[in-house]
């Protein structure tokens, strides 16, 4: 919402200070995000007097002009044809002057003739939205004097950001309002002093969505051009002129906040007004020129057959306001917002108009903005008033609210002043009356995001000024304990960074095409009836969609050395999990430019590993088919007997969809699993005996036996084990085929004394007959 600071003087005193006011508007709610000089780019444009016109002696369609501005006389070429001695005019001296946009004037050559500056119009000076000549004084003025000055132009402008649940905001008076009521002024709203006769007007309502529906008839206009005062006020704004018609619906709209719409009355063929709902399958050419094909549902204004409007949103090109137009037809309705935006989201068509009847327009402001709308068009266009007529089928009242003394008091945490309380409420236009404990409010129809007591306090607390409340602790301080599982997931943030993982914090929300990737790997999750983007649709069923998406996001941007990790929940149907996710691609070390090494399946199963490790537990990892991760490269992590998760490199089809082209290796677990199934460690000291070393080597079927498996059997196979390791993995030349070679070192050890050989020998020789009665070979006995 632009709002003029000039413009806004009309309604409510203002002091000087130009930060003040944007500071009183931000801290009662309306947050100026700018303040701009719409003007300030017209530079060095000054007054000045044709004194002589010749035609150009070398084109018809030109006029030679010299120019004085009191000091200097300029030779301007020009193609208005229309210019004549002594009229005064806006001069733009070559490399001196700039218009609107900031483009400076040059000298150039035209036909054979130099010409030393340009004649502005009021389009270039920002005035107009096409101009068909230079802009002319109405009388003579002083020579070489600022246009800036003159047309005073030196005019500020607030950007500010309505929030949607103030509509009444959208428009000069509601902001006038919410300025009047937080400095202690007067809002002096403009009269309206004009008679609407009813009747000579025919409208029939057959629309739900429209609420009401208010059309006045003048016949005896003139269409022209508009007054510079009101092409100014437009201009500032943001809205260029465009005749007096359309240039006053448009100020009524920024003043009021009210939309309002000019039908040419001749071109409305059954000289009535039909609001009904479209079928589907319409066609509708609007005043943008373009062609719209309807869905349905959507509320036009008809004569009966032909398309007049589409309501809310925009007029028809074929009932427009023309410069022949000589009888008018003003309406004035409020259409239910939801319907509105339904219409302009499917057109994909978004107007000044149904950006505020989105947000709800108070259809009680109907009568008083057609008034001063027919006032200001008989003030500059003529014409008589032949007739209106207002149907409002299910009159809207105000509400009442009640507010407790001891409430407001207990949140504003001090007991507010009861003669403030009623200067605030009743300076907002909401009628007040107090009895001993509560206060009873009616409440305007035009503030529709009050309906509750604390939405009073909201109010009183915005225009005291949250500034000038004390900061009361409300409630005794209780500081919160760290417990285990909070001490549990901070070590794994630590783990996981501790091995180059940069944490993610993703939305909950994902991409129920991408979940689809992976079939049944992940389980059903609930979808959002109202979603932000199809793309974030359905409650995350994995953490692992959104940690690709932001991988795939770095390595388009040229961070192809991705690792990262997120903490955080999944959803299903009708339960929710905490689980940890990681996905990792790229160089293991990219800070060594002498380590080449990439990041493979083992070296990322190992960081898991190490994790584990640090919990002290056991992890499995064992093959399995999993959809979305490349077959034989891919298994479940298993944990005392129990699924807990999964892990892999990714299949093509999920790379494809993501557009990456490199191998990805993803994990996600159980956070909750993995807690439970930590166990408390006591401190034992080392043995203070020697240990010995026995390594074995073996051929290992694929797919027959995985290496966790053997490691558990070395381990459980004598009382002396201490551990068990790989130190060696070996595919190629003298391996059997679909076999590989691995070798596992054992230490063997005693708490309370040195084993001795026989001891050694006897349990190492009782693993291998334990692998061989598996059916694994072995290859060399150390």
């Amino acid at each position: 919402m632009k709002l003029s600071v000039e413009w806004l003087k009309d309604y409510v005193d203002i002091d000087g200070d130009i930060q003040k006011l944007s500071d009183d508007l931000t801290m009662s709610g309306s947050e100026v995000e700018e303040i701009e000089k719409p003007f300030e780019k017209i530079k060095g444009v000054i007054s000045a007097e044709i004194i002589d016109v010749k035609p150009h002696s070398n084109a018809d369609n030109l006029n030679v002009c010299k120019v004085n501005d009191g000091s200097k006389t300029y030779t301007i070429v020009t193609s208005d044809k229309s210019v004549k001695i002594n009229d005064f005019v806006a001069f733009g001296p070559a490399d001196t002057a700039s218009d609107v946009d900031g483009k400076i004037v040059r000298s150039v050559d035209m036909r054979g003739i130099k010409t030393d500056g340009m004649l502005f119009s009021l389009e270039e000076l920002g005035l107009e939205s096409h101009s068909n000549r230079v802009f002319r004084f109405e009388k003579p003025v002083p020579l070489g004097d600022d246009i800036v000055k003159i047309f005073d132009l030196d005019q500020t402008v607030f950007e500010i950001e309505i929030t949607p649940n103030r509509p009444d905001c959208l428009s000069h008076i509601g902001l006038a309002r919410e300025v009047a009521t937080v400095n202690r002024k007067i809002l002096k709203i403009p009269e309206v002093k004009v008679d609407i006769p009813r009747g000579n007007v025919s409208i029939s309502i057959e629309s739900k969505a429209c609420l009401r529906y208010l059309a006045v008839r003048i016949d005896g206009i003139t269409v022209k051009d508009s007054p510079l005062w009101l092409k100014k006020r437009l201009a500032s704004v943001g809205l260029r002129a465009i005749n007096n018609i359309a240039d006053v619906t448009n100020y009524i709209m920024m003043e009021t906040g009210h939309p309002v719409h000019a039908f040419d009355f001749d071109r409305i063929p059954s000289s009535k007004i039909v609001v009904k709902n479209a079928k589907g399958g319409e066609k509708f050419t609007a005043l943008n020129s373009k062609t719209y094909t309807l869905e349905g549902g959507e509320v036009l204004i008809t004569d009966g057959n032909q398309t007049l409007a589409l309501a809310g949103v925009i007029g028809g090109k074929d009932s427009g306001i023309t410069q022949s137009t000589k009888s008018i037809l003003i309406e004035v309705a409020t259409f239910d917002p939801v319907r509105t935006r339904k219409t302009s989201k499917e057109l994909n068509l978004s107007t000044d108009a149904s950006y505020r009847f989105e947000r709800g327009i108070d259809p009680n402001d109907t009568l008083y903005v057609a008034k001063r709308i027919v006032e200001m068009i008989l003030s500059l266009s003529g014409g008589k008033v032949v007739g209106m007529a207002d149907l409002y089928p299910n009159p809207i009242k105000f509400t009442v609210v009640k507010l407790s003394n001891k409430k407001l008091s207990s949140y504003m945490s001090f007991t507010p002043d009861p003669q403030e309380v009623s200067y605030i409420f009743n300076a907002l236009e909401m009628k007040v009356s107090k009895d001993q404990n509560d206060w009873t409010v009616e409440i305007p129809t035009f503030r529709q995001d009050i309906s509750q007591d604390v939405d009073l306090i909201e109010e009183f607390a915005r225009i005291h000024g949250f500034d000038n409340v004390s900061a009361v602790m409300s409630m005794p301080f209780i500081q919160g304990d760290k417990n285990a599982w909070w001490d549990f997931k901070n070590k794994m943030r630590f783990l996981s960074t501790s091995l180059g993982y940069f944490e993610n914090v993703n939305y909950a929300f994902s991409d129920p095409k991408a979940k689809r990737l992976f079939g049944d790997t992940f389980k059903e999750s609930p979808e959002l009836l109202n979603p932000v983007s199809p793309e974030m649709s359905i409650m995350r069923p994995s953490l692992l969609i959104n940690l690709i998406d932001a991988l795939t996001y770095n390595v388009k941007h040229q961070e192809s050395d991705v690792k990262f990790f997120e903490i955080g929940k999944v959803f299903e149907e009708n339960h929710e999990f905490e689980k940890i996710a990681f996905v990792s691609t790229g160089k293991i070390e990219p800070l060594d430019y002498t380590d080449k090494r990439m990041e493979s399946l083992l070296n990322f199963k190992g960081d898991l590993e190490t994790i584990a490790n640090y919990f002290h537990l056991d992890l499995d990892f064992t093959n399995a088919e999993i959809t979305g991760f490349t077959a034989g490269r891919c298994g479940k992590i298993v944990l005392g007997g129990e699924t807990i998760g999964l892990t892999g490199e990714l299949a093509e089809d999920v790379t494809d969809f993501f557009d990456l082209d490199l191998p990805i290796y993803a994990c996600e677990f159980d956070l909750e699993k993995m807690f439970k199934a930590i166990q408390i460690f006591e401190y034992k000291s080392a043995s203070q005996y020697p240990v010995s070393f026995k390594d074995l080597s073996m051929f290992v079927q694929k797919g027959k036996f995985q290496t966790s498996e053997i490691i558990r059997i070395a381990r459980t196979s004598s009382e002396y084990v201490r551990d068990v390791r790989v130190i060696d993995f070996y595919t190629g030349k003298g391996v059997p085929p679909e076999s590989y070679s691995i070798t596992i070192r054992i230490t063997y050890g005693s708490m309370d004394r040195t084993l001795l050989d026989y001891e050694i020998d006897g349990s190492f020789s009782k693993l291998m007959e334990l692998l061989e009665s598996r059916g694994i070979t072995l290859r060399k006995v150390r």
